[in-house]
């Protein structure tokens, strides 16, 4: 099988899809699939390399308007030639001219496309530039969803947002994988811990609240930073870091609250951290903090499970788990909530909390893995390509309730 994989960018501050999709690619190549992935040329994530290293055939095309969407004109001569080459596209996200023509293009080739719109349709996202995304949505992209082949959803409530906006066709329900955490040695935690210590001195002898993603408005980082404001001289053993890069300069306003509530110095804000120093920062920490508005997955989540540590989210983020598996909080997206949360969590012995991380890292090592997401996307595509006669019971039209998997 040839499969096209088409996304704008796999960026560095690209946040969840810059490691989903070149892991997915991955673990295709792994299984024995012919996978290109094109994409926009920028300052790619360590993991594009890295999965070119394993075999996947990356191609980056330089846009030629940056920024709305993204147009690139030698994408644009190059796309349909490329497709034709391919049995299945796959198509990472919507709104920008990469999806765009990329679906044209399956069209005009007569083969099938998936859309994986990584949480761009939930209610909450259609809010952020929505002039621009009714636009978009008038021109292209509801054309664009209406005759794709399937769409992949990684939870039900994503499910839900694509028949709210309006779409009818299937929609396979496949949760993303996780990447493990690797698994180090004592001696090398500690001296990754150390040195995440000695870059932010004032986190030594704390006990460190993380949060690390985005900072944006839809992740709560000021619903965060209100909530710690209330409670940080309660436990002043505890010390907040957050790691993320700013977007549409919404820091600006986090700091303002941590500045007047008096807590901007029992707060360490590090900008984005990558690769080891990213790891150091899940190691260094004992309690993972996510307040999000809304996700489609929350790769982040997994990750901090994968990581032995427990986690506050909430249910706007699918991870219900959580409370089935005794590894953390799944709560209201409100300040009162988070608030009475913390004053739960923070006071928790060490012991307790390791053994809630415990149970959240054996819970993800056995249940999100890349191979199962590649293998049940491969199912969806031989099925697309009538290889397979039956309809996986993953996979949903309107009306019906498709069996969520994860294996």
């Amino acid at each position: 099988m040839r499969v096209l994989h088409v996304i704008t960018g796999l960026w560095k501050n690209t946040g969840g899809p810059a490691e989903v999709i070149p892991a997915i690619c991955t673990a295709m190549v792994d299984a024995g699939v012919d996978v290109t992935l094109a994409t926009l040329a920028g300052d790619s994530a360590q993991s594009v390399d890295d999965a070119e290293a394993h075999g996947v055939c990356v191609l980056k095309y330089p846009p030629t308007f940056r920024h709305t969407i993204w147009y690139s004109r030698e994408m644009h001569r190059h796309i349909e030639h490329l497709a034709s080459e391919h049995d299945v596209v796959h198509i990472h996200g919507i709104w920008q001219f990469p999806d765009w023509v990329a679906a044209t293009a399956a069209r005009r080739a007569g083969i099938p496309y998936v859309i994986s719109p990584h949480g761009l349709l939930q209610p909450a996202r259609l809010k952020k530039s929505s002039l621009k995304k009714r636009v978009a949505t008038l021109f292209a992209d509801r054309a664009m969803l209406n005759q794709a082949s399937c769409l992949h959803a990684t939870a039900p409530d994503e499910a839900d947002a694509f028949r709210l906006f309006g779409y009818r066709g299937p929609i396979a329900m496949i949760p993303n994988g996780i990447t493990p955490a690797k698994r180090v040695g004592p001696d090398r935690a500690a001296m990754l811990e150390a040195a995440f210590r000695r870059d932010f001195p004032e986190t030594q002898g704390r006990r460190l609240l993380l949060f690390l993603s985005r900072i944006e408005p839809i992740k709560g980082v000021t619903t965060l930073a209100r909530a710690w404001v209330e409670c940080a001289r309660q436990y002043p053993d505890w010390h907040l870091v957050v790691v993320g890069p700013d977007e549409r300069s919404h820091l600006r306003e986090v700091v303002a609250i941590l500045r007047d509530g008096g807590v901007l110095d029992r707060t360490t804000i590090t900008g984005p951290l990558y690769a080891e120093r990213k790891t150091a920062a899940y190691l260094a920490s004992e309690l993972f903090v996510l307040p999000t508005i809304s996700e489609n997955f929350g790769l982040v989540i997994g990750e901090a499970l994968s990581h032995g540590l427990p986690v506050i989210t909430t249910t706007g983020a699918p991870w219900s788990g959580i409370i089935d598996h005794g590894c953390g909080w799944w709560i209201d997206p409100s300040q009162k909530a988070l608030l009475d949360t913390l004053r739960a969590a923070l006071p928790l012995p060490r012991a307790e909390l390791v053994a809630r991380g415990e149970r959240g890292a054996a819970w993800i090592d056995a249940e999100y893995t890349w191979e199962a997401e590649s293998r049940l996307l491969m199912q969806t595509y031989d099925w697309l390509l009538g290889r397979q006669p039956r309809r996986p019971d993953f996979v949903a039209f309107d009306n019906e309730a498709p069996a969520e998997r994860s294996g």
